[in-house]
């Protein structure tokens, strides 16, 4: 008899216009929503308390305070710094986002944004864009895994921090015809 209750009371309101309550999916997307959101507005502070306690990003654990360390030396390092979203595959506590990024290296990296690769490389005012696809897991609405696959040596390259080709040194000889 309760169940039946309880059936009614659930039909009747979503029969008066109340909305369902999100599944799972559409929860995590709204939480990476804002997180984009808080980036575009420079809110480091509230975009990485989106973070969950000793969460793991890149294969590390870390802290909201590390997040928020590394978000604004990201902008620091790229004051322009830009997404677009190109492809958003989500499902169950599992969020996967293709996105474009670009951004002028205008400043000197202190972290290990972009694998410690550019910390104290001096700013080359070079323009980079690459692809980047980003794999959040969350739960609670909090983000307790991330992982970011990105062609990073590209973007070393367009920067000018590595070389577009070998060095004579380190080519083989053409063969002899």
């Amino acid at each position: 008899m309760r169940l039946i209750l309880l059936v009614l009371l659930f039909a009747a309101a979503f029969a008066h216009g109340a909305t369902p309550p999100p599944d799972e999916s559409a929860r995590n997307l709204d939480v990476l929503k804002r997180y984009g959101e808080l980036g575009r507005d420079g809110d480091y502070a509230q975009q990485a308390a989106l973070w969950a306690p000793n969460a793991l990003n890149n294969g590390r654990a870390v802290t909201i305070a590390e997040i928020r360390t590394q978000l604004e030396d990201l902008h620091r390092t790229f004051p322009d710094l830009s997404s677009s979203t190109l492809e958003t595959h989500a499902k169950g506590d599992l969020v996967i986002v293709l996105q474009r990024t670009s951004g002028t290296h205008q400043g000197v990296a202190q972290t290990e944004i972009y694998g410690g690769m550019l910390r104290g490389a001096r700013p080359t005012g070079r323009h980079f864009e690459i692809l980047r696809t980003h794999w959040w897991r969350l739960k609670d609405g909090k983000i307790v895994w991330h992982q970011v696959i990105a062609d990073d040596l590209l973007m070393m390259r367009q920067l000018g921090l590595i070389p577009d080709t070998l060095p004579a040194g380190k080519l083989v000889a053409p063969p002899k015809e």
